[in-house]
C-alpha cells in the first residue's frame, strides 16, 4: 500500500471516532438523570459565586479593594477640603496684607503730605523773615499826643475843726474858657460832693461846699478862694485858669483875717 493510502485510512479513522464521541455527549446530555445532575451543578456554582464590584476599568474588585477605594476617595475629599480651607485663608490673608499695605500706604502719604505742608509753612516762615530783615526796619509813626491842661484843686474844712482838708491836690483837667468856678464844679462833682452858689459870670458867689454853707459857723464865716497863693479881690465866675494853677478854696470863720487874706 502506499503512503497517501494510509494517510486517508487514519483520516477517515480520526474522523469515524470525533463523530461517535459527539454522539455520546448528545445523548448523555439528553438523560434526565444527567440533565439534572448539571442543573444542581449550576445551582451550587451559582450559591458559591458572590457578587462582583466592576470598576471603571472593567475589572472586578473585591470588598477589601472597595473598601481601600472607599478610603482613598474620602482621603481625597478630606484633602481637597483642607486644601480649600487652606486656600481661602491664603486669600483672607492676602486680603489683610492687601489692607494693611493699603493703610500704610495711605498713612506714608499723608505723613508726607504733612511733611511737604510743613516744610512750605517752614519756608514761607523763612522767607517771610528774610523778607523782614532785609527790610530796613522803620519805627512807627506816633502821633504826639496833646500835652493835657490840668489844675491843682484843694478844699479847706473849718480851723476850729482842725482845718480838715476835704480835697487834697485833685489834678483837673481844664478846657479853653475856663474858670475857677468851671473847674471847682467839675471836681465836685466827680468827687460827689454838693455845691451851692448864686449869680453868673462876675457876679457868682458861692454859699455852700459839701454841705457847710456861709455863717453856718457865725456871722463872718463863708467861704474864700485864692490861686497860686493870691486871693484875687472878684468873683470866681471872672476869673480865668491856666494849666498848672493851684486852687485853694478855704472856708473862714473871720472874715478872712484867720485865713491871712488881704482886708478892704
Amino acid at each position: 500500500m502506499s503512503k497517501k493510502r494510509i494517510i486517508a485510512i487514519i483520516g477517515s479513522l480520526v474522523i469515524l471516532s470525533g463523530i461517535g464521541y459527539g454522539t455520546y455527549q448528545s445523548v448523555a446530555q439528553d438523560n434526565p438523570s444527567t440533565r439534572s445532575q448539571h442543573v444542581k451543578e449550576e445551582h451550587r456554582s451559582k450559591k458559591r459565586v458572590k457578587p462582583a464590584t466592576v470598576g471603571l476599568d472593567g475589572k472586578v474588585k473585591s470588598k477589601a479593594s472597595e473598601s481601600h477605594s472607599r478610603a482613598v476617595s474620602e482621603s481625597r475629599k478630606t484633602a481637597e477640603t483642607r486644601k480649600s480651607s487652606s486656600q481661602s485663608e491664603q486669600t483672607n490673608e492676602s486680603s489683610q496684607k492687601s489692607a494693611s499695605s493699603k493703610q500704610l500706604a495711605s498713612q506714608q502719604a499723608v505723613e508726607q503730605g504733612s511733611a511737604v505742608q510743613s516744610a512750605s509753612t517752614q519756608s514761607a516762615i523763612n522767607q517771610s523773615s528774610q523778607s523782614t530783615e532785609s527790610k530796613p526796619v522803620t519805627p512807627p509813626t506816633t502821633t504826639p499826643q496833646p500835652v493835657l491842661e490840668k489844675v491843682s484843686v484843694n478844699v479847706y474844712g473849718p480851723i476850729s475843726e482842725g482845718n480838715p482838708k476835704w480835697l487834697n491836690g485833685d489834678q483837673v483837667e481844664i478846657k479853653d474858657g475856663d474858670m475857677v468856678i468851671d473847674v471847682l464844679k467839675r471836681d465836685l462833682q466827680s468827687r460827689g460832693m454838693a455845691l451851692s452858689y448864686r449869680g453868673t459870670g462876675g457876679g457868682v458867689y458861692i454859699k455852700g461846699i459839701n454841705g457847710l454853707f456861709e455863717f453856718d459857723k457865725g456871722p463872718l464865716s463863708g467861704w474864700l478862694y485864692r490861686v497860686n497863693g493870691s486871693f484875687p479881690n472878684y468873683s470866681c465866675g471872672n476869673y480865668p485858669v491856666k494849666s498848672g494853677d493851684v486852687i485853694d478854696w478855704m472856708y473862714t470863720e473871720n472874715l478872712g483875717h484867720d485865713r491871712n487874706a488881704p482886708q478892704g
